[in-house]
């Protein structure tokens, strides 16, 4: 089939706080047990095992939530990108709302994300001065690399910080930090940095993802 006869459609969804704690694996199941269940002609792959070909934009970390995520997904025949939308609008589970459908067209292949902007909200057990760890150069964390642990210097994944203070010892973060194939911070990482430099304890974190940026 040539390029110009498969319809690819990218869907934009949130997914909230009710399934922000299950995994990965789990909530591309639920997502591919909705196109289904919304009767949406989702194409298969060939193949002795054949899967639905479904592609989830840079999968949000556990207890992440976010009011932008992306995926791919490809049909084998042409639908209406609104009633794609109100089909599954129908068959998600609670938590999960498409909130934009469209054809893909020429938009970037998600290898090309490159950061994400992400809101934390959080408390800290004494006051903490925010600015200080912004202006700070080098902030040196042991972070997971495919040879194992690494040292590195976090402030090299952040690309933008703005903070806030909510009240008593109450904090909000606004962070865009490398996100994708090639540059990856989760933003949990960065906290627990952060709750060090300042050698506290943070709780009641709150932290969800705004946007997600391409090259």
């Amino acid at each position: 089939m040539s390029q110009e006869n498969r319809f690819i459609y990218r869907v934009k969804y949130t997914k909230g706080d009710r399934v922000k704690y299950i995994s990965h694996l789990d909530f591309l199941r639920s997502v591919n047990r909705s196109f289904k269940r919304g009767k949406i002609p989702v194409k298969y792959s060939n193949g002795f095992n054949p899967h639905v070909l479904l592609n989830i934009a840079l999968p949000c970390p556990v207890g992440v939530s976010s009011v932008c995520e992306l995926l791919d997904i490809e049909l084998y025949e042409k639908m209406e990108p609104c009633e794609i939308k109100k089909r599954l609008s129908l068959s998600l589970p609670a938590g999960i709302e498409a909130i934009d459908v469209w054809e893909r067209g020429e938009d970037s292949d998600f290898f090309e994300i490159s950061s994400a902007l992400y809101k934390v909200d959080f408390s800290s057990a004494k006051q903490i001065d925010i600015q200080k760890f912004i202006d700070e150069p080098l902030i040196m964390i042991e972070k997971k690399s495919k040879r194992g642990m690494k040292e590195v210097n976090i402030k090299d994944f952040v690309r933008d910080m703005k903070f806030g203070c909510e009240g008593d010892l109450k904090y909000s973060l606004s962070v865009i930090i490398d996100a994708g194939a090639k540059s990856n911070l989760k933003p949990e990482l960065l906290l627990n940095a952060m709750a060090k430099y300042f050698e506290t304890e943070f709780k009641d974190i709150l932290t969800e993802r705004k946007e997600i940026y391409f090259n």
